[in-house]
């Protein structure tokens, strides 16, 4: 996802010695989003990329250890399933804020890409990132 040294910054300011990340990469979802009269009402795909700063999990192997990483895509589609948003930047609020509800999530980074965006000739995309304080 190329967000590792945000999460490797997060790590270093919270003091943690031992850490990993959990990912979701490239769900895509086709997504009635945009400011421009010729969206609205007209769903484009739009791809979302999650990761998440959790500290290393200890103990065995099991679920019970570590953080069920399938929250991330439920809260995607939480988020798909409020209010129409115009901008990307607020559907990845939406994600941020609950992909950080868990204690387990230390800080993360929400990635949303317009793939086929009318009118344009590339990809569109924003990323917001949440650290602690």
């Amino acid at each position: 996802m190329g967000k590792q040294s945000s999460m490797t910054d997060a790590a270093i300011k919270l003091g943690l010695r031992d850490w990993g990340t959990i990912r979701l990469e490239k769900l895509i979802r086709q997504v009635d989003l945009g400011i421009h009269d010729h969206e609205r009402g007209v769903t484009q795909p739009v791809r979302f990329d999650i990761e998440v700063l959790v500290q290393s999990p200890e103990g065995g192997d099991s679920i019970d250890n570590v953080l069920d990483y399938e929250y991330l895509e439920q809260s995607v589609n939480n988020a798909l399933s409020e209010s129409r948003a115009e901008l990307q930047e607020t559907l990845a609020r939406r994600i941020l804020d609950s992909v950080m509800l868990p204690r387990a999530a230390l800080a993360a980074t929400v990635s949303l890409t317009k793939l086929d965006p009318m009118g344009f000739d590339s990809q569109l995309g924003c990323t917001l990132v949440r650290m602690p304080e």
